[in-house]
């Protein structure tokens, strides 16, 4: 019941900040449209706000960053995926982004909108004609230097095995000459695991949240190649940080 108490008051805490600052935050977006040249970026710096409040006052959550000492910029970011929170993890670092989500919330037209506006991209259950769509997205994304999130387990992950990666990122990356930047993100599932409501723990849990170094694309023969790698250290890193928890 405790753990189901802090659940339920992280998740007020995240959606009552959300609701709180989204009316003020659309009607100033209105007001002073003309003005704003990227709404999107305007969108995403409102929610990385909110996400900072968020995982600075909600009980049991403490967020640790090991980052580079510059965010990459023009990048594909990959990710570990364990748990709803990642998203809101890293959106606190990376700016200027698309993010692709293999869930469809699609029925919900409000939240459709609303997680659109901050790049949000929904790929389950769209036609082959939306998703190529979303892939000329990613093109131009990235022709205009700006960033793409991946998760390329394409679900979250239990245990400390790292699901088989899927090759959409790497194959973008070789094709668009773009680097790859992982990010490992261990400790979420601790709190909040795939299919629950209640926290896991009623414990103070840290959640690791570590940058490695870009990988050039044309240091490998092939996307396959890359992708292989890329796991092999982002497996490597996470058992180290599961040695720290």
């Amino acid at each position: 019941m405790l753990r189901c108490f802090f659940g339920a008051l992280g998740h007020f805490i995240f959606f009552g900040l959300l609701v709180g600052l989204i009316v003020p935050g659309y009607l100033f977006y209105f007001i002073f449209r003309p003005f704003i040249n990227r709404p999107r970026e305007f969108f995403q710096r409102g929610a990385a706000f909110v996400y900072r409040i968020f995982f600075a006052i909600t009980p049991k959550i403490i967020l640790e960053k090991d980052l580079l000492p510059t965010i990459p910029q023009g990048v594909i970011f990959i990710s570990t995926h364990q748990s709803i929170l990642d998203f809101p993890a890293i959106a606190t670092i990376v700016d200027n982004f698309l993010i692709f989500a293999n869930v469809n919330l699609g029925k919900y037209k409000i939240v459709e909108k609303i997680t659109d506006s901050v790049g949000v991209r929904y790929i389950k259950g769209k036609k082959i004609e939306e998703l190529s769509t979303m892939y000329k997205e990613i093109e131009d994304q990235l022709n205009a230097n700006g960033n793409v999130i991946y998760f390329p387990e394409g679900s979250r992950h239990r245990g400390n095995k790292l699901l088989p990666f899927k090759r959409g990122a790497f194959k973008m990356a070789k094709k668009k000459n773009k680097p790859i930047a992982p990010i490992i993100i261990e400790g979420a599932y601790k709190l909040l695991p795939k299919k629950t409501f209640c926290f896991a723990s009623n414990k103070t849990v840290t959640i690791h949240l570590k940058m490695l170094s870009p990988l050039n694309p044309g240091d490998y023969t092939s996307e396959v190649e890359m992708m292989q790698h890329a796991q092999k250290i982002m497996q490597e890193e996470k058992d180290r940080l599961c040695e720290l928890l």
